[in-house]
C-alpha cells in the first residue's frame, strides 16, 4: 500500500471514528432496561420529570415554563419562537420516551409504561398542533383535539388502570424526588 492509500484509509477511519463519537442527537442510545423495582422507579422518575419539564403537571393542568411560553407564542402568531420551544419541548419530550423504554423493561409495570409512551406521543401531537396554530397555518388542529385524537386521553386512563392492577411495586413504592409522582 502506497502512502497515499495509507493517507485514504487514515482519513477515513478518523471521520468514522468521529462520527461514532458524536453527541449522539441524531439517533437513540440503547439503553438497558430495567431488570429491579429500583431500576424501574429512576427510570420512570426520569420520564415523569421530563414530562413535567416539557408540559407540565397533566393532573393539574398547570403547564411547564415551556408549555407556557409556547402558548404566549401562539397567541402572538409568533412562528418563530414557537417553532424553538417547540423543539425544546420536543427534547424533552424524546428524553422521556427513552426513559419509559427502560422503565418498560420491568415486567411487573411494563404494561403502565406502555400507556405512558402513548400519552407522550399524544403531547407531541399536541405540541406539533401549537406549532402550527403559532404560524396561522390553514386548518391547523386545535392541540387539546390533536391530543384527544392521537389517543392521549385513553392512555392517561389506561395508564392509571394498569398502575392499580400493577400494585405495589417494592417493599415500599417510592415518590419521584422531583416531581409529586409515585410510579
Amino acid at each position: 500500500m502506497g502512502k497515499r492509500q495509507i493517507g485514504g484509509v487514515l482519513i477515513a477511519v478518523i471521520v468514522l471514528a468521529g462520527a461514532a463519537c458524536g453527541d449522539g442527537s441524531s439517533r437513540a442510545t440503547a439503553r438497558p432496561a430495567a431488570a429491579s423495582y429500583d431500576e424501574y422507579v429512576v427510570a420512570a422518575c426520569a420520564a415523569w420529570d421530563a414530562m413535567f419539564r416539557a408540559v407540565g403537571n397533566p393532573d393539574t393542568a398547570s403547564g411547564s415554563d415551556l408549555s407556557r411560553a409556547l402558548d404566549e407564542a401562539v397567541t402572538a402568531g409568533d412562528g418563530a419562537a414557537a417553532d424553538r420551544l417547540a423543539t425544546d419541548i420536543e427534547r424533552e419530550l424524546n428524553v422521556g420516551r427513552e426513559q419509559v423504554a427502560v422503565a418498560g423493561g420491568w415486567p411487573p409495570r411494563a404494561s403502565v409504561m406502555v400507556q405512558l409512551d402513548r400519552v407522550f406521543v399524544a403531547f407531541e401531537a399536541m405540541i406539533a398542533a401549537k406549532r402550527a396554530a403559532a404560524r396561522r397555518e390553514p386548518n391547523a388542529v386545535d392541540p387539546q383535539a390533536a391530543f384527544e385524537k392521537a389517543g392521549g386521553v385513553d392512555a392517561w386512563f389506561a395508564m392509571i388502570d394498569a398502575m392499580r392492577a400493577a400494585g405495589g411495586g417494592g417493599a415500599t413504592d417510592q415518590q419521584c424526588s422531583n416531581v409529586p409522582v409515585t410510579p
